[in-house]
Formats: structure tokens, C-alpha cells, sequence
């Protein structure tokens, strides 16, 4: 019986330790672009978001669609030891605190390999026609170390993006 209570406490230790390893940071930036840039540092991890690029863009004309071609471009350093997965939000506020545009993007196929760089193009492509009056933004960076699990929860009523495992049921 104290072999089994041994076994479950382990594993809730080893679980809560593999969750550890996904990190999120957010910060928020005055609107100051220079020529269309602005420097900023966010950093979850040891991956960091350190430059974006913002495209105002104009509304798509000539289409059925319409749609913006706002974006912003964002760029990534993973200067860590270890590839990781990475998602990034950017959302533009005007001054009276109204968000403007809004987007994320991350990855897709594969990881951030350690030590790379890498560019997202994070599009605004509904939410853009007030973007002149930008104020602030923040940007959100979420990151997962390559070799950690996934936990689901599949309990009624909880988030899908909740992810949990339950604990292996002893054997009497």
C-alpha cells in the first residue's frame, strides 16, 4: 500500500515537473514604430521576441473579400539548448484601451530549433480599420520545450486547451 501511495506521488511530481518546462510572458509596448519598426523584448523561456515590423497595409480591393492586408512581422531567437514550440499574439489598443487589430501565429510544423532565428508574419486581416490610431500593443509569447507531454482534460464544462492526464488507477 505505502508503494503504491510512493508510486502516485512520483508521478504527480514527475507531471507537475514536465508542465514546468512550458513558459508564457506578455508585455506591453507603447506605439512608437521608426520607418515602420520598433525594438521590444519579451522572453519566455530562452526563446525571445526582440523586433517587429509593423505593414498598416490596405483594405484588399477587386475581391468579393474584404479583407486587410495589415500585418506585422515579428522576430524570433530561441537561444536555448533545447528546440522548442512557439506561439506569439500581438494586439493593438488605441488610446482609450479599444483593441485595433489583433492576430497570432507560431509553429507549425516541427520546433524553433535551438540557437535559430526565425520571422512570423502575424496578419490582421478583419480587425485593422482603426490601426492609425494605435496606442499600445502587446505582444504574448508561449513556449514548449521539445520532449514534454501533452496533459488533456476531458472533464465536463473545462476548456479544450486544458490539457491534463489523469493519474494511472493502482492495481489492489
Amino acid at each position: 500500500m505505502r508503494a503504491r501511495r510512493l508510486f502516485t506521488a512520483v508521478l504527480l511530481a514527475a507531471g507537475l515537473a514536465v508542465s514546468a518546462f512550458a513558459e508564457v510572458a506578455t508585455r506591453k509596448f507603447p506605439w512608437q514604430p521608426v520607418n515602420g519598426q520598433q525594438d521590444v523584448e519579451v522572453t519566455a523561456g530562452k526563446v525571445v521576441v526582440s523586433h517587429v515590423e509593423w505593414d498598416t497595409g490596405r483594405t484588399l480591393k477587386g475581391t468579393p473579400i474584404r479583407k486587410s492586408s495589415a500585418k506585422v512581422r515579428i522576430r524570433l531567437d530561441n537561444n536555448g539548448d533545447v528546440d522548442s514550440e512557439v506561439g506569439v499574439a500581438v494586439v493593438v489598443f488605441d488610446a482609450e484601451g479599444n483593441v485595433v487589430a489583433a492576430g497570432s501565429n507560431g509553429t507549425k510544423w516541427g520546433y524553433l530549433n535551438k540557437g535559430d532565428r526565425t520571422y512570423y508574419d502575424i496578419d490582421f486581416p478583419y480587425v485593422y480599420r482603426r490601426l492609425d490610431q494605435a496606442a499600445n500593443f502587446l505582444v504574448t509569447i508561449e513556449t514548449k520545450e521539445k520532449g514534454t507531454r501533452r496533459y488533456r482534460s476531458r472533464a465536463s464544462g473545462s476548456s479544450p486547451s486544458v490539457e491534463t492526464e489523469p493519474l494511472p488507477t493502482p492495481i489492489p
